[in-house]
């Protein structure tokens, strides 16, 4: 019965059994190693906190315009009409903005970057003013970083004599548009349909001028895009409007001029050729006014498809550093500092305590 019991009770030879008292037994015993690896650590994280570069974040929320009223309003006198005949003329407006979910691809594109690397920007640090390139170009984020820079040698370009007609980058400037796209965040609340922008720099007064600047191109974008076929228009029939103006002046002052030299004439050829002057003078002048209506109504047009844009909160200096968090850093590093102790001191305790129990 005592052997049955025995054999009951007995822990297997291919497990190990460690007590609650093995573990507290444990961190006693490392306790003064896990305290001195944690304060190193949280000291490196400290010296890292403190000399790590600044970062700043400025916002700016901008609510746009979701859809043309004014082309919702021109087709749904016949919508229903056309919904008898199977057509969709929501699906026919041409003019329709681009989707506010597709303006995060805007500000993370190739033009925007390059864009915003020309432009300036003051630097509240040197009170200079200076384009975001050369801002970037004389920033000092490590010595690592610089000590790499100066190694590197830029390579030729593939296509010097741009034959290609495309855009070929520097490695410098590679490196520079992976930073715009990183720094500058666009993101679109689908419920609230909200646009935000998030631009992170190591200046505050910089962080808030590439969020206005960010604001301004996506306005500029969306308008361009949304206009771009009416302006079109406007600029064909800006050049018809001056021709038949000239042309209507031309053919006026040739009736007057006919009129002046043959005031007494009554013969009928005289009278032929004031009636073919006249013609030709009534219809510059039709041709001219039906082109000055339709170049008002293009310029009207152009205002009506200019979206809107409500600023909801533009961008601003941040007045307090974002990154590096400093307590936060300390703090993880202590703990990592503890974790790789008990590591360190776990494993051989266990290949010992292994052995023994085998």
């Amino acid at each position: 019965m005592q052997d049955s019991t025995s054999h009951t009770h007995s822990v297997p030879s291919n497990e190990i059994e460690i007590s609650v008292t093995d573990i507290v037994h444990f961190f006693k015993s490392n306790l003064r190693s896990m305290v001195l690896w944690g304060a190193g650590f949280g000291v490196l994280g400290a010296i890292y906190a403190f000399t790590a570069q600044k970062e700043f974040e400025s916002k700016a929320v901008v609510l746009p315009e979701i859809a043309s009223s004014s082309s919702l309003g021109k087709i749904g006198g016949l919508g229903a009409l056309a919904g008898l005949a199977g057509i969709d003329l929501s699906q026919m407006n041409s003019t329709e903005a681009i989707r506010p979910d597709l303006y995060p691809s805007v500000t993370q594109s190739l033009p925007f970057a390059l864009y915003l690397l020309d432009q300036k920007v003051f630097v509240s640090s040197t009170q200079k003013t200076l384009s975001l390139k050369n801002y970037f170009e004389s920033l000092n984020e490590s010595w690592l970083s610089k000590l790499f820079d100066s190694k590197e040698e830029e390579k030729p370009k593939l296509d010097p004599t741009q034959s290609s007609q495309a855009v070929e980058l520097t490695q410098k400037q590679e490196a520079l548009v992976k930073q715009i796209q990183q720094r500058v965040v666009t993101a679109f609340d689908r419920k609230t349909g909200i646009i935000t922008i998030n631009t992170k720099m190591p200046d505050p007064v910089v962080a808030a001028t590439v969020a206005r600047l960010s604001v301004e191109y996506l306005k500029e974008y969306v308008t361009n895009y949304r206009t771009d076929k009416a302006r079109k228009q406007l600029t064909f029939l800006q050049k018809q409007v001056n021709e038949a103006k000239a042309r209507y002046q031309s053919s006026e002052a040739a009736l007057a001029g006919y009129r002046d030299r043959n005031s007494f004439l009554v013969m009928n050829s005289a009278k032929i050729t004031e009636q073919r002057l006249q013609s030709e003078f009534m219809l510059a002048q039709n041709v001219y006014n039906g082109l000055v209506q339709q170049y008002e109504q293009a310029r009207i047009r152009v205002e009506e498809e200019t979206p809107v844009f409500k600023m909801l909160e533009p961008a601003k200096i941040p007045l307090k550093k974002s990154e590096p968090k400093r307590i936060m850093l300390i703090f993880l590093f202590s703990i990592f500092g503890v974790i790789l102790v008990i590591v360190a001191k776990f494993i051989p305790s266990f290949q010992n305590y292994y052995k023994l129990h085998q």
